[in-house]
C-alpha cells in the first residue's frame, strides 16, 4: 500500500549513514573554528594621515610603526597619505576619513567643536590612559576646548633669542649671561650694531619683520592681549600690547638698531647665519641648521618686557595626533596614540628633532645646557598664550593686523590709534562670524 507522509522532511545529512553524519559534524566544526581562528588572527587596520615615507620624520614616523606592529601584532597602521585639514573635512563629509590625524596645535579648536575629532578624556582617564601630570601644562592650553581633550601633542617647536657669539663677544658682551628684559636686550642691540656713518655692516637685533608668530610672541612678552579672555572681541589697544609694538618702532627709528622693512635683502635666519642680524628671536628648529653652519650661538628664553614676567605663543607649531570620530576602532587608535605620545614620546621627540611635552624629558641634562636649556625654561615658567578661536581663521584678523603693525614701523600713525582701528574692523568681523555661527553656516 502506498503511504504518504506529511511530517516534515528529514535532512539530507540525516539520511546519512551515523558514521558519515559524525564525520560531516567534525568537518563542519573543524571548518568553523579554523574561520575563527582566522578571524581573530587578522589585525586590525587603522588609516592615518600623517608624515609620509620618502620625507625625514616620515622615514622615522616609518620605523615607529614598525616598531608597532612588533609589540602590537593585533594592530596594522597604514599610512593613508600626508595630513591636511581641508581634505579632512571633505573627506569627514563623505564618509571616509582616516582614524587618526596627525596635526597642529590649532586643530583642537578648529575641528573639535564641530564634531570631527573624538574626545580622548575616556582614554586618557581610563585604566589604560596616561597621567596628565607626565605633560607640561602647556599641552592642555591648547588641547583641550570645552572641557574636551581632542589631542596630544608629539613634540613642538618654541621661541627663543638667538645670539651670535662672534658679535657678542666683539661687543664685549658675556654672551653666556642672560638679558633680563628688553632694556637689557636694547643695551646688547646698541653694542652689537656696527655702523660707518650711514653704512650698517651688522644690525644688533632683528625686530621681527617676519609677519605672524614672531610678532604675536613679542606682544606676549610684554604681557599684551591680542583677544579678550573669552576671545568674542579683538584687544589690540591692550596697554601692554601697544607698548610693545612702541618697542618695536623704537627699536627701529628711535635706537635705530633694528632695520627697517626692506632695508635688508635676503632672509632673516640667512641674514643671522651671515652675520648681517647679531641677534633674533626665532624657532628651535633653526638651532640644527646652525650646528650644521659651525655657527657660534647661544640661546636665551624670552626676554620679557621690563617689569614683566611674560608671556609665550603656545602650540602653533606643536605636532599633534588625535583620533577622527568616525573611526570603527577607537579602542585600537587609542593604543596607537597612546605608545605613540606617551611610551614612546621622548624617543620620537628627540629623534625627530623636537622638544617633548612630556615633563621627564624637559627635566633630563639635554635640556639644562646649551643651546636647549632656554627651550625648556620657556615652556616650564612662561605662561602659554594662542589666538584659537572656533570658526576664525587667520585670514579674518590677521591682515588688519598686520597692517597696523607695518604702518606704525614705518611712522605712518601712532601705535595706539593705529590698533584701535584694527580692532574695530576685526570686531566687526567677529560678529559676523558669530552671526553666522549661531545660524548653522559654520
Amino acid at each position: 500500500m502506498l503511504q504518504v507522509s506529511f511530517g516534515k522532511e528529514r535532512p539530507l545529512w540525516a539520511a546519512r549513514p551515523p558514521l558519515e553524519r559524525i564525520a560531516l559534524l567534525v568537518a563542519l566544526l573543524f571548518v568553523g573554528i579554523t574561520s575563527s581562528v582566522r578571524a581573530q588572527s587578522e589585525p586590525v587596520e587603522l588609516r592615518i594621515w600623517a608624515w609620509t615615507p620618502g620625507t625625514i620624520h616620515g622615514d622615522i614616523f616609518a620605523r615607529y610603526i614598525e616598531e608597532f606592529h612588533q609589540e602590537h601584532p593585533d594592530i596594522r597602521i597604514v599610512v593613508e597619505r600626508g595630513s591636511n585639514e581641508g581634505a579632512l573635512l571633505v573627506a569627514f563629509a563623505g564618509g571616509v576619513a582616516p582614524d587618526l590625524v596627525q596635526g597642529i596645535g590649532p586643530w583642537a579648536t578648529a575641528l573639535g567643536p564641530r564634531g570631527i575629532l573624538l574626545p580622548l578624556d575616556e582614554f586618557i582617564d581610563g585604566p589604560d590612559g596616561v597621567p596628565r601630570e607626565a605633560f607640561v601644562d602647556d599641552l592642555w592650553s591648547f588641547s583641550v576646548v570645552d572641557g574636551n581633550t581632542y589631542q596630544l601633542a608629539v613634540d613642538s617647536n618654541e621661541r627663543a633669542l638667538f645670539v651670535s657669539v662672534d658679535a657678542a663677544e666683539m661687543a664685549g658682551i658675556d654672551p653666556y649671561e642672560p638679558p633680563r628684559d628688553w632694556n637689557d636686550l636694547l643695551d646688547w642691540a646698541r653694542k652689537m650694531t656696527v655702523r660707518a656713518g650711514n653704512e650698517v655692516s651688522r644690525w644688533g637685533f632683528d625686530m621681527h619683520q617676519e609677519n605672524g608668530g614672531n610678532r604675536w610672541h613679542w606682544v606676549w612678552l610684554n604681557e599684551g592681549e591680542l583677544f579678550t579672555p573669552e576671545k568674542q572681541r579683538a584687544w589690540f589697544d591692550h596697554p601692554n600690547t601697544v607698548e610693545a609694538l612702541q618697542w618695536a618702532y623704537d627699536m627701529v627709528n628711535t635706537y635705530q638698531v633694528s632695520p627697517a622693512p626692506g632695508a635688508v635683502q635676503g632672509g632673516h635666519r640667512g641674514n643671522f647665519i651671515s652675520g648681517v642680524y647679531a641677534m633674533m628671536i626665532t624657532s628651535s628648529s633653526f638651532v640644527p641648521e646652525l650646528k650644521q653652519q659651525g655657527i657660534r650661538f647661544v640661546t636665551h628664553p624670552g626676554p620679557p618686557g621690563p617689569g614683566k614676567n611674560g608671556y609665550r605663543f603656545s602650540g602653533a607649531t606643536s605636532s599633534t595626533l588625535s583620533i577622527v570620530s568616525s573611526t570603527q576602532h577607537p579602542k585600537e587608535a587609542w593604543t596607537f596614540l597612546r605608545w605613540l605620545v606617551y611610551e614612546k614620546g621622548l624617543e620620537f621627540a628627540e629623534e625627530r628633532g623636537g622638544i617633548p611635552y612630556l615633563i621627564e624629558g624637559l627635566q633630563s641634562g639635554k635640556y639644562r645646557a646649551q643651546p636647549w636649556e632656554a627651550f625648556a625654561t620657556s615652556i616650564l615658567t612662561y605662561q602659554p598664550r594662542n589666538n584659537y578661536i572656533y570658526g576664525v581663521s587667520e585670514a579674518d584678523w590677521l591682515p588688519a593686523f598686520q597692517a597696523a603693525w607695518d604702518a606704525v614701523i614705518r611712522g605712518e600713525g601712532d601705535a595706539r590709534v593705529m590698533l584701535q582701528q584694527a580692532q574695530e574692523a576685526v570686531d566687526a568681523r567677529l560678529v559676523e562670524i558669530a552671526q553666522q555661527i549661531g545660524q548653522g553656516s559654520l
